[in-house]
């Protein structure tokens, strides 16, 4: 495996003023799992297909293993590209799908099947092997466009979406096998999702875009605990955080003193389990309607309209669908304070 480092990466596709990417830097670790997650048209994609080789940078460098790759063609920078959809090639069986990069590589036949029958195996595909991939189900192709880049042994592996075309089960499934699986392989692994349970469950490292910068890299544990703005604090997390201004507080009639506050004027934003909630008054708590009520089987997600302001939070307590009003408070310690004309955090 090797270490993967991106500097000061740019991307402007001709005809467009605005650049797609800007100034991305950051490094993966040898046999680290790095997540690039943001919104759809942030720029991973077109970042991960720059690390292929498949588009080129209008400026910045790609170094893998201690080489600049610049002007390597991609099938000579030795990584493994997993597809949104697969790119699974239909008239041939799994076998031949997943053996055909060693074929073209000239690797001896005794070395292929030996190696077909150990990643097979690995991946459970042992009885598939005659299959065409339209006899296959969505995980199945999955694990067999797996299998094709686990078989090359490559310095990196890169994956752009890899879980999006399956239900939400065999997704749930696959990310835990996903996870054990590079684990195992000890492999250096950058992957691409909008969907942030995959980037959190899943990763070493998350890196953030939005319109085509860095918003924050951390472990997962640090973006959610300290999120580095406005963006990432609302983007990671389910529900997501909610954010009230100095005056919404006020308002709500939360005591907010000038010792407890960061700046004279701020943003403060609470996460919807860290709400504390009680069906009947409580002295000094702060009262709402219940907009809504949503029963998810464990947890229930209130949306409270107070003073203006619609909260949403989150319990283990059991409300009625039919409650009306609720009593609802929040620690200090667990609030979060940004800048309010450029939302960073304070």
């Amino acid at each position: 495996m090797a270490e993967v480092k991106i500097g000061n990466v740019s991307k402007t596709f001709d005809g467009m003023s605005r650049p797609v990417l800007r100034d991305i830097s950051f490094t993966v670790n040898d046999a680290e799992f790095v997540s690039l997650l943001g919104p759809s048209g942030c720029g991973k994609t077109t970042l991960l297909r720059i690390i292929a080789g498949l588009e080129e940078q209008s400026g910045g460098d790609i170094v893998i293993a201690g080489e600049n790759v610049g002007k390597v063609a991609p099938r000579d920078r030795d990584m493994a590209f997993v597809f949104q959809n697969y790119a699974l090639y239909p008239h041939f069986s799994v076998k031949d799908n997943i053996s055909l990069g060693l074929k073209l590589r000239k690797i001896p036949a005794a070395e292929i099947e030996s190696r077909v029958r150990a990643i097979t195996e690995m991946l459970g595909l042992e009885q598939l092997l005659e299959r065409k991939p339209r006899a296959l189900s969505g995980g199945q192709r999955q694990r067999v466009a797996l299998a094709r880049a686990l078989i090359r042994k490559p310095k990196v592996f890169l994956l752009d979406e890899p879980l999006s075309n399956l239900d939400a089960k065999l997704r749930d499934k696959t990310r835990g096998e996903l996870k054990m699986l590079f684990r195992k392989v000890n492999g250096t692994v950058i992957y691409v999702t909008h969907d942030q349970i995959e980037a959190m469950t899943m990763s070493d490292k998350i890196v953030i875009l939005h319109d085509g910068m860095i918003q924050q890299i951390g472990t997962p544990g640090e973006i959610y605990e300290k999120p580095a703005n406005v963006f990432v604090a609302t983007f990671i997390g389910t529900p997501q955080m909610n954010i009230l201004s100095k005056a919404q507080l006020k308002a709500l009639g939360y005591p907010m003193d000038g010792a407890a506050a960061p700046a004279p004027d701020f943003n403060c934003g609470v996460r919807p389990e860290h709400f504390e909630l009680a069906s009947e008054p409580r002295q000094g708590w702060m009262e709402g309607e219940v907009a809504m009520c949503e029963p998810t089987g464990a947890l229930t997600i209130l949306t409270i309209a107070a003073a203006g302001t619609e909260l949403r939070c989150s319990t283990a307590l059991k409300f009625s669908p039919s409650q009306t009003r609720v009593w609802f408070n929040f620690s200090r310690e667990h609030l979060q304070f940004f800048d309010p004309s450029g939302g960073n955090r304070l």
